[in-house]
């Protein structure tokens, strides 16, 4: 282990931190997925080579590369070749399909686009390329009809020599799309500053040999965040996988002698549901990073998986983490988040902006005591950055409570959005999808408690045929798999005759989710439908 020194601003570009890593422990393994090992000298020679096939295509400092990728060593190496160039990647939801994910390319506002082979045939089926004009997969690829593309392993060829880095610390190097409550996606951007330091925000006592297992999308941040970007400050090794398996979760932390993972969800929720063997504890883990885990479950998840720490807190995809919490957490709301990371300064202020007493819930708001630590902004948005910047604060939109103790507990989110495994969904998005279905004259999305997770629910909603519709339940729950993706297709669905609305016509979701699943309600999981991915 090295810990690769943040101290001068000016050392914060992701680049540097690979190449002095490099030159320091060059030997050292630091990505590892199924068999393959690449240490931190080899990387730091493959970067070399993929930026100057990325150069020599054309991407420039300051432009937009789409990536839309499975986590993997390649998909790493491309990413830090992108950052070389001085441009920013930004990740694409692999579940995106037709009009979703023709819609995150024109967001992304990328002429270029790194893909995984399997994905390739998805651009065929687009309206439009939404501007894409150069494609690159990893690894060859049948040809495909709307555009030719290159096969990266092309530019293994070219010089291995250092590319210059192109990027100061403060220059965007990432960004990723966050579900907006009532409208558009939000990108998420961040700085090569803001990425690395907050690997430090919070101790997690890394050691020599500590191996941090990855098995989250590359869309999302606790992948980047909890592995990929922490294994390079540190020096470590990054273990990843595609995705995530119940079933053979500890097989693949007994297979990189993993000794710290995170999860997200209900990911470890389902971990602990599955029946109880020897084999529990027969592994090199250590520290479990499993987000939200309900307390009163910590100390049975670590005495049967023999798991030494787990800690809880709070974050945001803008701010990285704001609160840690000790791992002897003895909270039995669960609602603890604990205390404020050194690097942020933390107030829970009303809807005017002032704070509130200690006792009483107010919002989040969080600003960093030195540059480069919070996120840049959204992503060609300035007035959505200006909304959730005001009076000299970053307003996050989840509420917080203050006690006497000194400690901070969660009190409430914003209402139209869920959580369902890690994912935040958009009630808006949801409902727009509903709506193409020419039988559908009014839906709502809402949210019905998991049965797995105290903060997590079940998506379900509620739809008004038009007069003499005949859709059903499972026509329309297969309308929603073919339109969007997978996971927009509701646990629970309603036919009722009218929604409830208020005097301005809103609709009353409070009243939906009182009545929860009622008798008539489809359930999913009581049937023989089967969702399939794009």
């Amino acid at each position: 282990m090295r810990c690769y020194d943040l101290t001068d601003p000016e050392s914060r570009v992701v680049g540097k931190v690979l190449r002095d890593q490099a030159a320091h422990i060059g030997d050292v393994v630091w990505l590892h997925s199924d068999d393959r090992k690449v240490t931190f000298a080899q990387a730091e020679a493959i970067v070399n080579q993929y930026a100057r096939g990325l150069i020599a295509a054309g991407v420039e400092k300051g432009e937009s590369v789409a990536m839309l990728v499975d986590p993997s060593i390649e998909a790493m190496l491309l990413a830090m070749a992108v950052t070389r160039t001085g441009a920013l990647f930004t990740t694409i939801n692999t579940d995106f399909h037709t009009g979703f994910l023709e819609d995150a390319l024109r967001e992304a506002l990328s002429t270029k686009l790194i893909v995984d082979p399997q994905y390739l045939p998805r651009l065929d089926k687009l309206p439009t390329l939404a501007g894409l004009e150069k494609v690159f997969t990893i690894g060859a690829a049948p040809a495909i009809e709307v555009i030719e593309h290159t096969n990266i392993e092309d530019w293994l060829s070219l010089s291995s020599d250092p590319v210059e880095e192109q990027s100061g610390w403060l220059d965007p190097v990432q960004c990723w799309w966050s579900s907006g409550t009532t409208g558009k996606p939000k990108g998420i951007l961040h700085s090569h500053s803001s990425v690395l330091v907050q690997c430090t925000a919070y101790n997690r006592e890394y050691l020599d040999g500590e191996v941090l297992y990855a098995c989250t999308p590359l869309y999302l941040g606790s992948a980047w965040s909890g592995s990929l970007w922490t294994s390079l400050v540190y020096g470590v090794t990054a273990a990843i996988d595609a995705r995530f398996s119940v079933s053979r979760f500890w097989d693949r932390i007994r297979h990189y002698k993993a000794t710290q993972a995170f999860t997200l969800g209900a990911m470890h929720i389902l971990l602990y549901k599955q029946p109880p063997t020897p084999g529990d504890t027969d592994h090199s883990l250590r520290r479990f990073v499993a987000i939200p885990m309900p307390s009163d479950l910590i100390p049975k998840f670590k005495k049967r998986f023999g798991i030494a720490a787990m800690s809880q807190g709070y974050g945001t995809s803008e701010t990285f983490r704001v609160f840690d919490s000790p791992d002897d957490n003895s909270d039995k709301t669960g609602a603890l988040i604990g205390t404020p990371v050194p690097r942020y300064e933390v107030a829970l202020l009303d809807a005017n902006d002032l704070p509130v007493p200690a006792g009483t819930g107010g919002e989040i708001c969080v600003r960093p005591k030195e540059p480069g630590h919070l996120f840049l902004g959204y992503f060609n948005d300035p007035q959505r950055t200006l909304d959730s910047w005001t009076n000299l604060w970053h307003h996050t939109g989840d509420m917080a409570v203050l006690n006497e103790d000194g400690q901070y507990y969660f009190a409430d989110r914003k209402k139209d959005y869920i959580r369902y495994k890690g994912r935040s969904l958009s009630m808006f998005e949801i409902e727009q999808v509903v709506d193409k279905h020419e039988e559908v004259a009014d839906v709502a999305a809402y949210g019905i408690q998991s049965e797995e997770l105290e903060s997590e629910a079940e998506l379900m909603i509620a739809v008004v045929r038009r007069p003499g519709a005949s859709v059903t339940v499972e026509q329309l729950a297969r309308f929603i798999n073919d339109e969007a993706p997978y996971f927009y297709v509701p646990r629970f669905i309603r036919f009722i005759d009218e929604l409830p609305r208020n005097a301005h016509g809103r609709i009353q979701k409070n009243e939906l989710r009182d009545e929860g699943v009622t008798a008539d309600s489809w359930d999913r999981e009581s049937t023989d439908f089967v969702v399939t991915r794009g």
